[in-house]
């Protein structure tokens, strides 16, 4: 995997310009939903929250083109083919399917305390 970085949110962004949910894209990126809350609580605009929600995504060093493809392809995101055109544009993001066990979808959508969605429950039941 070749790591993304701050210098490289431009090319994130422009990849990223078809989907407008940012906060369910944060949460299958793996942000934790406090991240999110704080984002969202800035009292900026739409554009500028999914900005600020790249740029922490971006600043975890694990961020990578074949992670956003991942998250891209999820159902929670539904957007396979901005995911293939990143494939196109940026060769090594591909994602290696597994032959056997979880499929990616099934994993983000697992209630695992480790899957985004099982941190996220699990965040969203410690805040009541």
């Amino acid at each position: 995997n070749i790591y993304l970085k701050v210098s490289d949110l431009v090319p994130v962004l422009e990849a990223t310009v078809e989907v407008t949910d940012w906060k369910t894209l944060g949460l299958t990126l793996g942000l934790p939903v406090h991240v999110l809350n704080t984002i969202r609580r800035d009292g900026c605009d739409e554009t500028d929250r999914k900005r600020k929600m790249i740029l922490r995504w971006l600043d975890t060093g694990v961020a990578s083109w074949s992670s956003l493809v991942k998250a891209l392809k999820s159902p929670l995101i539904n957007k396979a083919r901005v995911a293939e055109q990143i494939c196109r544009d940026h060769p090594g993001a591909e994602i290696k399917q597994k032959s056997e066990g979880t499929s990616s979808s099934q994993a983000l959508l697992d209630d695992s305390p480790q899957s985004p969605l099982g941190k996220s429950r699990q965040a969203t039941s410690e805040q009541k």
